[in-house]
């Protein structure tokens, strides 16, 4: 018999909510895009053909708005100049035509053209050649104020249309799972949604992958530019630093760039999996097992490892402030089983389904999902056969108590789990050795490279932002905010890529050495008596496809209240946990109490 619903908790506010919140940041963030940003680029690309006139000051004047806190400028002027023995009127100054105080641009040029003016001397005009009507006096890009716009335009529309595409999903999600009335229903709900029902589930919609090439098009349509208009610039000036950092705009755009055409590739490959469950639904206290068709040549050296997991979901008011967290309950990894079907492979998977976990709930402020993820994984070769394959499942599991019909080997247990395990853990900890009363650990530079390296774009973006608003003298605080937390990142990132990690660990106490491209050493040195335990915390989690990853850190506990880390960047409760037993028992220290 399956568990009854539990009553429902209450969802707060409705995704509609949501969604109108949204949508303003949303809004403005498209609308300067759309209305300010792309032009420019257009107008500035464009007028790089307009042909050079000379043409004579009827008026020049620069204009300055103040207001209660700043005082913006701009220009206007009026000009004649001939075309083919025609005269024609100007009015244009530059690209852009509104007023702003980012730069000095406005009073430079304002003074250049009144002092013209005054003297009678004739100016540069740029002309349309096929449109002599069309004309400018200064058509130079202001980096800076486009930086400025799409950095904002940028973040308000990337959390305004954040806000929009999570509130639909949710809206999605619960729609899709809301129980229609009847007891029938209410004693198998997992037949209630319809994304359950006929027992082909879908993979969650590669959102991620839309938006990263978004990202990276916005991303090169300004860099690219950018770079070859301000860069010479740099250069001619002697600012050589300034040219070697902005070179590496681009440079992160293009990245960007090969890295979307990957996702999108590797998404277009694989297509739509559907993954069908036997028992139908999981089983709490009986199976969960599985079977997936991917479009890939069968080889015996395909592995695919597949995560299962229950995920807590929980909101939490402090303060008049809202905050979501979510939190693993419990994990198992497994190998599939890898077997030809037509012109592809079919894979299976089962495990085994403790009682004491909950069941499937409905999305709401709080709620209990499971899900699973496949992944590619090297075979024994070292060789991906299947790259880029990554695919995460929301699915129903429930208190029946079945278990599988056609599926017999336990994931879990695949004779070659240990030999996949090991090669995954190589990126965390490259070198264990035995040593008398204890262990000696190794942790190499680029563990979790991956995840650095996205963490590097994402600073490097802001990081770029706020040297372009640097140079091009934006207002202070936006550059300090935006150039700071980029800094911020990418030094992050650049120390989690290039540090490394030795500890002795023994029954005379700890001994830890970090060090820096070999170049920085840092020491931490206790006896066995200050050390009170040995202890997990959990460092920062990525999600990926609704896939939840916790990354632990491993610390010697002293009595003086300090700490010493022993491991850091573990993925997963279950392997944290393993490592941290492994040292207690082959060194006698306390174990500490897990986390959360």
């Amino acid at each position: 018999m399956a568990e009854e619903s539990k009553s429902k908790k209450s969802n707060g506010p409705g995704p509609w909510v949501l969604v109108l919140f949204g949508m303003p940041f949303a809004a403005v963030g498209l609308g300067l895009l759309l209305l300010s940003v792309l032009p420019t680029l257009y107008d500035w690309t464009t007028m790089q053909g307009w042909q050079p006139v000379q043409a004579t000051l009827v008026s020049a004047e620069t204009v300055a708005s103040r207001g209660s806190k700043s005082t913006t400028y701009s220009v206007k002027a009026e000009y004649r100049y001939r075309v083919a023995g025609q005269e024609y009127t100007g009015r244009r100054v530059a690209i852009n035509s509104g007023s702003d105080n980012v730069g000095e641009f406005h009073q430079e040029l304002g003074a250049r053209l009144e002092a013209a003016q005054r003297t009678g001397t004739p100016v540069e005009a740029w002309v349309d050649p096929a449109d002599p009507t069309k004309a400018v006096l200064d058509r130079s890009l202001r980096t800076g104020l486009l930086a400025f716009k799409l950095v904002f335009s940028l973040v308000f529309g990337g959390a305004g249309i954040g806000i929009i595409v999570f509130a639909l999903r949710f809206w999605f999600a619960r729609t899709q799972g809301a129980p229609t009335s009847g007891p029938a229903w209410e004693a198998r709900p997992w037949e209630s949604r319809a994304a359950w029902k006929d027992n082909r589930i879908r993979a969650q919609r590669h959102i991620g992958v839309w938006v990263l090439c978004a990202l990276a098009v916005l991303w090169n349509l300004v860099a690219l530019p950018m770079a070859f208009s301000v860069v010479p610039r740099a250069l001619a000036r002697g600012d050589h630093l300034a040219a070697g950092i902005l070179v590496l705009v681009p440079l992160v755009g293009l990245v960007l760039l090969a890295w979307a055409a990957r996702s999108a590739f590797h998404a277009r490959r694989y297509g739509d999996a559907r993954l069908e469950l036997d028992p139908f639904p999981g089983s709490i206290g009986g199976h969960f097992g599985a079977t997936l068709a991917v479009p890939v040549a069968y080889s015996s050296g395909l592995r695919f490892l597949a995560t299962l997991q229950c995920v807590e979901h929980t909101r939490t008011r402090s303060g008049g402030k809202t905050s979501y967290e979510s939190r693993t309950l419990w994990q198992v990894r497994g190998l599939a089983q890898v077997e030809a079907q037509g012109e592809g492979v079919r894979l299976a998977m089962r495990f085994d389904v403790p009682a004491h976990l909950p069941a499937s709930e409905d999305p709401g402020s709080e709620y209990h999902r499971w899900g699973l993820q496949v992944t590619s994984v090297p075979g024994s070769a070292g060789d991906n056969l299947a790259p880029g394959f990554e695919r995460s499942f929301d699915v129903p599991v429930y208190i029946t108590n079945q278990k599988s019909v056609w599926l017999r080997h336990d994931a879990a247990e695949h004779p070659q789990l240990g030999e996949v395990a090991q090669a995954g853990d190589a990126a965390d900890v490259s070198d264990v050795e035995q040593v008398p009363g204890g262990v000696r650990l190794y942790f190499p530079y680029g563990r979790r490279w991956k995840t650095m390296l996205a963490l590097l774009v994402f600073g490097a973006i802001f990081a770029g932002g706020g040297v372009l608003m640097w140079t091009n003298a934006a207002p202070l605080p936006f550059t300090l905010i935006f150039g700071g937390i980029g800094w911020l990142v990418v030094l992050g990132a650049l120390y989690g890529l290039c540090n490394s990690l030795t500890v002795r660990l023994d029954r005379q106490g700890i001994h830890s050495e970090r060090r820096l491209l070999g170049l920085v050493r840092w020491e931490s040195t206790a006896t066995a008596s200050e050390v009170a335990r040995l202890e997990l915390k959990e460092s920062y989690s990525t999600t990926t496809g609704g896939h939840k990853e916790t990354y632990y850190r491993l610390q010697a506990a002293l009595t003086s209240g300090k700490a010493i880390t022993v491991a850091d960047s573990l993925r997963g409760k279950a392997a944290a946990q393993q490592l941290l037993s492994s040292l207690c028992r082959q060194t006698g220290y306390t174990k500490g109490s897990p986390p959360g």
